[in-house]
């Protein structure tokens, strides 16, 4: 194999690392600041005398037409784009289907792929199932770790996170398949899927609310989301 494919293979994984704990960190943030945008949004709405209830009762089809939720939901999780007052969203980035994405993953080479990460998923088993070590490790909370360690090598092989299987076996010194060129392919479709989650998530109010410093900041931020959801503009 190619000294090249293996040092993009060791870069990607490198990439998708990072993106996943990026992706961990951006969701644990947006979630924390939900409830202080719902708090500010009510505050924002009473300062300006902007009746929520009668504005989402008003707009409760447009809601629903434009972000697929009902008005009790908002404002979790909306994309920042601005209102046009004709119904329409800003023209949204390309995303790849399910069905694109299940064309992919069931190419020949990466059939091939899911049996190799199936073997290494079996060798971490025979150092992980609660089985095999209930009888030889005494250590009941090394036991929980290997146990868990199990679950997460389970659940990696059934969603074919196959960087999470590589974590695994670098960690329980199990040699991992050196088939560089599909895993390469494999990861950088994966690396595409991580981005778009998080270019996603940073694009929601949430997110936005979070990166304010200041309420100037998050007072305009307010304008944009209620001329967004309802079409009035505060002055």
């Amino acid at each position: 194999m190619p000294f090249n494919s293996r040092t993009k293979w060791k870069r990607l994984l490198n990439e998708i690392g990072y993106l996943y704990d990026e992706l961990d960190l951006i969701e644990e943030l947006t979630k924390d600041a939900g409830l202080e945008f719902e708090s500010y949004y009510r505050s924002y709405c009473a300062k300006n005398q902007i009746d929520r209830n009668k504005q989402n009762e008003e707009n409760k089809d447009k809601i629903k037409d434009l972000y697929g939720k009902d008005p009790e939901i908002l404002p979790q999780d909306l994309p920042v784009s601005e209102y046009s007052g004709s119904m329409d969203l800003a023209i949204s980035d390309y995303e790849t289907t399910d069905e694109e994405q299940k064309a992919f993953e069931e190419q020949e080479i990466f059939k091939e792929l899911h049996d190799e990460f199936n073997k290494l998923f079996k060798k971490l088993a025979l150092k992980l199932h609660p089985d095999r070590i209930e009888n030889y490790i005494a250590d009941d909370e090394y036991k929980r770790k290997l146990s868990w360690d199990f679950s997460k090598a389970k659940s990696a092989l059934e969603k074919k996170k196959y960087f999470q299987l590589i974590q695994l076996a670098k960690k329980y010194n199990i040699l991992i398949p050196e088939s560089y060129d599909a895993q390469n392919k494999w990861f950088k479709n994966e690396r595409e899927n991580l981005e778009s989650q998080i270019k996603q998530i940073t694009g929601t109010y949430n997110y936005k609310f979070a990166e304010c410093e200041n309420d100037t900041d998050r007072d305009k931020l307010m304008k944009s989301f209620i001329r967004q959801v309802f079409g009035i503009n505060v002055k």
